[in-house]
């Protein structure tokens, strides 16, 4: 369990600033867009589960999802939010937010991730095709 443990911390302490570096995305907007979808779609979850995780990048997610101000999970949460709205405005239609729709490609995609630089890259693109315009991070 140490030996667990203390792997866990080195990886967290050394996936940080990389993360930090390799991630251009700006908190406070990716917290902004969040809040404003949330206003309709706040009852959505993620499709992962952190429960036993045993897909690399669900790890990862879920690694991110035990840490304050958790950037790759709050991130995973606006692509969430982001694509049932573009799946609305493209179907004209409400989704059942308990079981929605969700976009295999994209999930096959980052789902091959193995590091968080690669998970930031899908996240960032797949909320940017999701969201268009409004998208918090930069083009």
């Amino acid at each position: 369990m140490r030996r667990t443990l203390h792997h866990t911390l080195c990886l967290s302490v050394l996936a940080g600033p990389v993360l930090a570096q390799s991630c251009p995305a700006t908190m406070t907007a990716v917290e902004t867009e969040i809040a404003r979808l949330e206003q309709s779609y706040g009852f959505m979850l993620s499709d992962i589960r952190c429960d036993a995780p045993t897909i690399p990048a669900h790890q990862i997610m879920c690694d991110a999802a035990d840490t304050p101000d958790a950037p790759l999970w709050r991130m995973g949460r606006l692509d969430d939010l982001a694509w049932v709205y573009a799946y609305e405005n493209a179907t004209k239609s409400r989704v059942d937010l308990a079981n929605p729709p969700r976009d295999t490609a994209f999930i096959t995609t980052r789902d091959a991730c193995t590091d968080a630089a690669c998970l930031c890259d899908v996240l960032i693109q797949h909320t940017n095709d999701s969201l268009g315009g409004p998208s918090p991070y930069l083009r």
